[in-house]
């Protein structure tokens, strides 16, 4: 059990002391790799018959995505209250519709992984609490000096000893 307490807090340390150099190694590999992940899109695209653009990179084809995705957020928003009125469904609303479900339910996902998370680094701190606080209990009383002597005069009376 202590054995592996002891891992538990060095895990935990560990995932305390970030220094900036590894935030910042931690962000630019994200960026380039999301940047990456846009450009190959933006490329398969171009190469797809009959794609109304001539130029296309990967910053205008994220920008664009995310433009629609908050398009049609606004879009659900405002025909929620439409009971009753037809609208067409066209291809471009139901594969929208589909994606805002994947992000919201990703984004749930990941909200549900960070709560377990945080839920088990709060348990493994409230054992170490618990064991730092009996410790505290079951260490020596250092008694409190109600006289008034100095640090030389420790140690001095550590030498003559």
């Amino acid at each position: 059990m202590s054995s592996d307490l002891g891992v538990d807090n060095a895990d935990t340390q560990a995932r305390k002391w970030w220094r900036d150099s590894d935030d910042l190694s931690l962000l630019t590999q994200q960026v380039k790799n999301t940047t990456k992940a846009w450009d190959a899109l933006a490329a398969k695209l171009l190469g797809v018959p009959g794609f109304g653009r001539a130029s296309l990179d990967g910053k205008k084809a994220a920008n664009r995505f995310y433009q629609l995705l908050r398009g049609h957020r606004r879009f659900q928003n405002s025909s929620k209250y439409m009971s009753g009125i037809e609208q067409d469904e066209t291809g471009k609303i139901v594969l929208l519709d589909e994606l805002v479900q994947l992000l919201d339910e990703a984004t749930d996902q990941r909200n549900a992984d960070r709560a377990v998370v945080n839920a088990k680094a709060m348990e493994q701190e409230a054992e170490a609490s618990f064991i730092r606080e009996q410790a505290m209990k079951s260490g020596r009383v250092k008694p409190m000096d109600t006289d008034e002597s100095t640090d030389s005069d420790v140690v001095g009376r550590k030498r003559k000893a």
